[in-house]
């Protein structure tokens, strides 16, 4: 079920490793740390998002088939969608705020370290469920919201996520970017693009009294969202352009091969 009752959204909230993971980096004990290690603690937040679930899952989830419980589903989409992110459009943060990983190289996935796979599936699935809960609370789909509401509302929500993360993402010693003020204000409102599309997309999934939607149309449902926000990253990169200076600074976001 998908209620607002915290029964399964609360599981992704409560038992959810974003709330800890990348502030647990840093007190790591001071010996030299390979692409491995972070892979091996890429892994170690990203199983609990399965695990915890199974495990506490309300008791109208237990009697469904797996791919029809919400839980699942919900994760099958931000692993779908964390992948199309990262695959592709971290590199539009390469491209447009100049930003880099410095993980020791090893364990990665077109450029991008595979720690950070499991580090962002976790995320998403936190922000993603308290946006689900906040959304249904307060009505969202009801007619009463007209659009200028809906997209204030959204716009708000989405801009404070990116901000907390561009934020609270600075624990994390191997995440570096040029300007700290660039990042934090206009590296915010970029990443938030994100978040305007996914946050009313999820939101919509399995909405009751709907009929549920099957893990197909999960998968659908996040591949879509990714084209989405692929085509407002690349209209940002054609029509404002990268936040700093760079001679590839007019390449598109990905090495070219000669």
């Amino acid at each position: 079920s998908v209620t607002v009752t915290p029964k399964t959204s609360s599981i992704s909230l409560g038992h959810n490793p974003a709330l800890w993971s990348t502030q647990f980096v840093r007190p790591l004990p001071k010996r030299p740390r390979t692409s491995k290690d972070y892979f091996l603690f890429g892994v170690a937040c990203f199983m609990p998002a399965w695990i915890l679930p199974w495990l506490f899952q309300p008791k109208s989830e237990r009697v469904l088939p797996l791919t029809e419980r919400y839980w699942f589903k919900a994760n099958v989409w931000t692993a779908v969608f964390s992948f199309i992110g990262h695959h592709f459009l971290t590199h539009y943060f390469y491209n447009v705020l100049g930003a880099h990983y410095t993980i020791p190289k090893g364990y990665e996935i077109n450029g991008v370290p595979m720690v950070m796979f499991g580090l962002t599936h976790v995320y998403f699935l936190f922000y993603h469920a308290l946006a689900t809960m906040f959304l249904r609370r307060i009505g969202f789909w009801k007619n009463s919201f007209n659009f200028l509401r809906k997209a204030l509302i959204v716009f708000v929500m989405a801009y404070v996520t990116a901000f907390l993360e561009a934020w609270s993402i600075s624990a994390f010693p191997h995440y570096v970017y040029p300007d700290r003020f660039v990042m934090y204000v206009y590296g915010s409102a970029f990443y938030a693009m994100m978040f305007l599309v996914t946050f009313p997309a999820f939101s919509s999934l399995d909405e009751p009294p709907a009929k549920k939607q099957t893990l197909c149309y999960f998968v659908m449902h996040a591949l879509a969202c990714g084209m989405a926000v692929f085509i407002l990253d690349d209209t940002w990169r054609l029509l404002i352009g990268p936040l700093h200076s760079d001679e590839t600074s007019d390449a598109v976001p990905y090495a070219q091969t000669k």
